[in-house]
């Protein structure tokens, strides 16, 4: 797929998004690239990103620096470090 047909549907994307608050546009976008684009046009997406993303719409560059930073979830602590941060007299006695 050529740049320019990124570039292309990536701003139509974003002028839909237009309308709603910042916050729900850039989210809305990031969901439609991840739902609707194929890995390699995303891969393509973020090279072209990657060297300047001339022509793709300051909304769009936000939304996709956003996608491109990874899920939002929550970091869950692991067993491990909930057992270590206890106090040695609560926590379980290590096997050898």
């Amino acid at each position: 797929m050529q740049s320019s047909d990124l570039v292309r549907m990536a701003n139509q994307i974003a002028a839909y998004f237009e309308a709603y608050p910042k916050a729900e546009a850039i989210d809305g976008i990031a969901k439609h690239i991840h739902a609707f684009w194929e890995p390699r046009m995303r891969n393509a997406l973020k090279d072209y990103i990657d060297k300047g993303g001339e022509g793709l719409s300051p909304l769009f560059l936000e939304a996709a620096a956003e996608y491109f930073k990874g899920p939002k979830s929550p970091v869950k602590t692991s067993t491990t470090e909930k057992s270590a941060s206890k106090s040695p007299e609560t926590a379980p006695a290590r096997r050898s």
